[in-house]
């Protein structure tokens, strides 16, 4: 046999497997998709990417622990500081004084 045959005797069984893979990993997605359908792949995926969006997070927090505090601590602050506001007027009787003094201008 020539060296020609030879390799082309070789080309064809690499051929031969690596269609043989295609084939085995060809039928194992083909069967999946048939189990799972598309919404159930695309909803894993979803799952898997918040999943692992939710450890990355953990993990900044883990490192920052004190920047994440008074990031939340100033979003509370901020949405509650109409209340906050409202409270120190009426402790300290504000709100009184400057409506008398609008009254007194008119």
């Amino acid at each position: 046999m020539s060296a020609l045959a030879r390799q082309l005797e070789a080309d064809r069984i690499a051929r031969d497997t690596a269609k043989a893979v295609f084939d085995a990993r060809y039928g194992a997605l083909k069967a999946d998709f048939e189990a799972r359908g598309l919404a159930g792949r695309i909803l894993d995926e979803a799952i898997e990417q918040a999943a692992d969006m939710l450890d990355e997070a953990v993990t900044v927090v883990e490192e920052h622990p004190v920047a994440i505090g008074g990031t939340f601590a100033a979003v509370l602050l901020w949405f509650l500081r109409n209340p906050i506001i409202a409270g120190i007027e009426k402790l300290f009787d504000f709100g009184r004084h400057l409506k008398e003094s609008d009254g007194e201008q008119d």
